[in-house]
């Protein structure tokens, strides 16, 4: 038997894509970093017929968490639970955690700050 299919018979999911098991869309619209948070919905009313999957990944959310940590608590690869994060934002579950969302805007005082101190290692 080749390594391949001994890795096959010790896990039968090892060779299943992962929006197979998510339920989800390869691609997503959603550009979702794995450091993104987010949270559960507890309002929303579409926690019906959700899967094993699904309610674990809710039950983590009660509290804002990270989609890397969503993929390490289930055990299954970042992208798995990307497209599981995904597909479950997109059913209204779960939503993206606004407080935790980097602040893209930069003042110029803090770029102004930045350059000095590149400038000063420069000088080492």
């Amino acid at each position: 038997m080749s390594d391949q299919q001994n890795v096959h018979a010790e896990d039968p999911g090892a060779g299943v894509r992962p929006f197979v098991v998510a339920g989800a869309p390869e691609k997503s619209d959603l550009d979702l970093d794995l450091a993104t948070q987010v949270v559960a919905n507890p309002g929303s009313g579409g926690y019906r017929d959700l899967s094993m999957s699904d309610s674990a990944a809710l039950e983590l959310a009660k509290n804002p968490v990270a989609i890397a940590e969503v993929a390490g608590s289930l055990g299954t690869p970042v992208l798995t639970a990307r497209a599981l994060v995904g597909a479950l934002l997109r059913r209204g579950v779960l939503s993206l955690d606004g407080e935790s969302a980097p602040d893209e805007t930069v003042s110029d005082a803090t770029l102004e700050y930045l350059q000095g101190v590149l400038d000063s290692v420069k000088q080492l």
